[in-house]
């Protein structure tokens, strides 16, 4: 009886895998018929950031916009253009401090065809948020590490 038992687990295991699987796959988790196009100039509305060295901005006083200048599916590549306001701390865009810059992005549409995830390089900025409709989106970037920055922005298509 004991031989059986490596066996049994191995089975289990196999089961509980295969439920899981199912389960993330099942009707909430089936990709959309189609992504939305995000292709074109996204324009920063609102903004709301913090950095390192504590100054805050906004977009009056720092303007910024995202362009995705390629779209395959889910698949996105763009560039983040940002810059600081007069007066204000530099931000850091991964080589040194600047009071503006523009940093490559790719990104990906999650399964739920909303869910938007875009990473700088050779930076190491995380922006994640959702599609709202088909010329607003919401984003949040985030930096951890010694030039931190944390970011809220409301971006729309004109």
């Amino acid at each position: 009886m004991r031989r059986w038992k490596l066996p049994m687990q191995a089975v289990i295991a196999a089961l509980m895998l295969a439920c899981s699987a199912l389960v993330a796959f099942s009707m909430d988790g089936k990709p959309p018929q189609r992504y939305p196009e995000l292709v074109g100039q996204w324009v920063v509305v609102k903004k709301d950031a913090v950095y390192w060295h504590r100054d805050i901005q906004s977009q009056e006083n720092g303007p910024s916009h995202l362009r995705i200048d390629e779209q395959t599916g889910p698949v996105l590549e763009g560039v983040f253009f940002w810059q600081v306001g007069p007066g204000s701390g530099r931000d850091h865009n991964g080589i040194s401090e600047v009071s503006k810059s523009k940093e490559p992005v790719i990104g990906m549409i999650g399964w739920d065809g909303v869910s938007v995830t875009l990473v700088e390089h050779p930076d190491s900025g995380t922006m994640q948020g959702r599609v709202i409709n088909s010329d607003t989106m919401e984003l949040l970037h985030y930096e951890a590490g010694p030039y931190a920055t944390i970011s809220r922005y409301l971006l729309v298509r004109p």
